[in-house]
């Protein structure tokens, strides 16, 4: 199920993204149509106006140089006169050219046959007469200057008529490009509209799977942390059975053999029978200390019988004695009233602590403080060791994680302040119960715990 849920969100985001990548090309392309349209109707516009501009200066030209031909008495400008026509029926020719030739124009082929046929007629007029002698010019040229502006009058007409066409035509396409704009804003809507419409989809199922897979994150956190606790009180329980399973049985074994040896010894008089005696009670002395140190570091006797602080300073003393470290303690004797599930939290801190600074740290002075005042119990232990780094990137051990798990689960906070070279200083801050345990001999299992660890004690 989890698998197809990721699928259908990996298939939602790629189709998410080919709909934006679509809609992006699409726009691309169509603005790059739009502008090379635009581009190429406005060049055909100008090229249009320029060719008409020109018919028009044309036509006044050959109505200029027919006129000055005929006011002019002197034959042998006429080779002049001659070339300047034929430049001038060129260049209309070029122009007329660029009226058909020209781009994205619908233009009618009559009105431009019309219009090359008036000029044609208008220009092969002024040819017959560039040919006339000095009396035909006398004789004709008043009323042909008369025909001229009437039949320059029809070219313009027919001049503005083909540019009213060429208005026509460009304002039609104008009106082509804005109705494919129009399209495409309309298809650009429609495409945000449906990535909108998706992303909210992919958003909203993310966001419910999410919150899903956060609930099931939570859940199974809190899961761990009560099955990690009970794991840690099983734990303590198992010691404290350990513990006093070594006190009553095999302590009291091995006092009774050490007393059985005593009495042996006293019977025999042979030397060396005495001398192997001796060595068999240094033996099983030697045994009840190891069996007696390794039963105060399961769970210490006192710290149920004493309380908390007797606990921490028998723990100080061993931990000085072991590592040649000075331990110094410096605890309240109402911490001994706390809960047991506070003084076994500030108990194996504390143990936890030491432990690390004796192994890893290099310190030479160790201070431990316990304080407890009427609502909070604060705790801080501090070597003169190497120190570490406390960064994000610095994995955490076990022993840390433990430490802060103990002190997470009865509400408080612990602050763990290292850097190199400059010591390590660990706070401990515990939210105190409002019914404190009461230590006394009323708790049958507790005075037996205590004889059981007196009578050990002693005999060892």
């Amino acid at each position: 199920m989890k698998s197809r849920r990721s699928t259908f969100l990996a298939a939602a985001f790629v189709g998410l993204l080919l709909v934006l990548a679509a809609a992006t090309f699409a726009v691309g392309q169509s603005a790059r149509i739009a502008q090379s349209r635009v581009t190429a109707l406005n060049k055909a516009r100008m090229q249009s106006d320029d060719a008409l501009d020109t018919i028009r200066a044309n036509v006044y030209l050959i109505g200029i140089l027919t006129r000055d031909y005929l006011l002019d008495s002197d034959p042998a400008d006429l080779h002049q006169y001659v070339t300047q026509f034929n430049a001038i029926r060129s260049e209309t020719e070029k122009s007329f050219q660029a009226l058909v030739f020209s781009k994205d124009q619908d233009l009618p082929s009559k009105a431009l046959n019309q219009l090359r046929h008036e000029f044609d007629a208008y220009s092969d007029i002024t040819a017959v007469v560039l040919g006339w002698s000095a009396e035909q010019k006398r004789a004709l040229g008043p009323e042909m200057l008369r025909q001229r502006l009437r039949r320059r009058q029809e070219v313009f007409a027919l001049t503005g008529q083909v540019e009213q066409l060429v208005i026509t035509n460009y304002e039609r396409q104008g009106d082509q490009i804005t109705k494919a704009d129009q399209q495409l804003r309309a298809s650009l809507g429609w495409i945000s509209g449906i990535a909108l419409l998706l992303g909210f989809g992919i958003s909203a199922v993310t966001l419910i799977h999410t919150s899903r897979v956060e609930r099931q994150s939570r859940f199974a956190e809190t899961e761990l942390r009560r099955l990690s606790g009970q794991l840690r009180t099983t734990q303590e329980e198992e010691r404290k059975h350990l513990s006093r399973e070594l006190h009553d049985q095999v302590g009291q074994l091995l006092t009774a053999l050490r007393l059985e040896l005593s009495s042996v010894a006293r019977t025999v008089n042979d030397p060396e029978g005495s001398l192997r005696l001796a060595s068999a009670k240094a033996t099983v002395e030697h045994v009840m200390r190891s069996v007696r140190d390794i039963a105060m570091l399961l769970r210490p006797s006192m710290l149920d019988d004493l309380g908390l602080t007797p606990a921490l300073a028998w723990l100080g003393r061993e931990m000085s004695r072991s590592s040649g470290i000075e331990i110094q303690m410096d605890a309240d004797e109402a911490a001994n009233s706390l809960p047991d599930a506070h003084r076994t939290c500030l108990y194996r801190i504390v143990q936890e602590a030491l432990t690390n600074a004796t192994l890893h740290s290099g310190a030479r002075k160790i201070q431990v403080t316990l304080r407890t005042a009427s609502a909070w119990v604060g705790g801080t232990i501090t070597d003169d060791g190497r120190g570490f780094e406390t960064g994000l990137g610095t994995q955490k051990g076990l022993g840390l994680l433990g430490m802060q798990e103990r002190v997470r689960e009865l509400g408080g906070s612990i602050q763990i302040l290292s850097s190199l070279g400059r010591g390590t200083r660990i706070e401990i801050h515990l939210p105190r119960s409002s019914q404190p345990e009461v230590l006394d001999g009323k708790n049958s299992d507790r005075g037996r715990s205590r004889d059981r660890s007196d009578g050990f004690e002693a005999s060892a």
